[in-house]
């Protein structure tokens, strides 16, 4: 069994884009905090039943979490260009579940460590077609993501938001 403090080693981070320095989420009036619960799953009735379980005191391989971030505007005023980010913890893997892109936000993730960010990440390959050798790039599995980010265009005054994913204890 795994203790969840060493999973919880996420952080998550709101901001808004400045010329020099990124502001944390305190500086531009966004509170934001960060859930890992368990997600427990079983057959009932010939039906998938999902039980969850907040902050659990351990987890074991194989066990899938989800990790919830809450983002509320305390600023009086609307927030705008907010990006909310989260890496994948350590010990875990991404499998999915996120939070999926609306009008206002657009989901993106990242397999390089949270340099570069898309809705697809890719990764170059080497392949042998017909006897040659080619590089090409072809989409990243899931499980090699190691950020999720949701670009939001705004955040009202007073307004909270919540976004997820999930990912599986290694």
């Amino acid at each position: 069994m795994l203790p969840t403090s060493l999973l919880l080693g996420a952080v998550a981070v709101a901001q808004t884009p400045v010329p020099s320095s990124a502001q944390t989420g305190a500086a531009t009036g966004v509170r934001v905090s960060l859930a890992q619960d368990l997600v427990r799953s079983q057959v009932q009735g010939g039906k998938t039943v999902e039980t969850i379980v907040q902050a659990p005191k351990s987890v074991l391989p194989g066990d899938v979490l989800r990790e919830e971030t809450t983002v509320r505007n305390v600023s009086g005023k609307a927030v705008r260009s907010l990006l909310v980010g989260v890496p994948v913890p350590r010990g875990t893997e991404y499998t999915g579940g996120a939070t999926p892109s609306t009008a206002r936000w657009k989901l993106l993730f990242s397999n390089d460590g949270g340099k570069t960010y898309s809705a697809a990440p890719m990764r170059t390959v080497t392949v042998t077609e017909n006897g040659k050798t080619t590089t090409k790039q072809v989409p990243a599995p899931i499980n090699t993501y190691s950020h999720v980010r949701w670009a939001v265009t705004d955040l009202k005054p007073d307004e909270t938001l919540k976004f997820a994913f999930r990912v599986r204890v290694k």
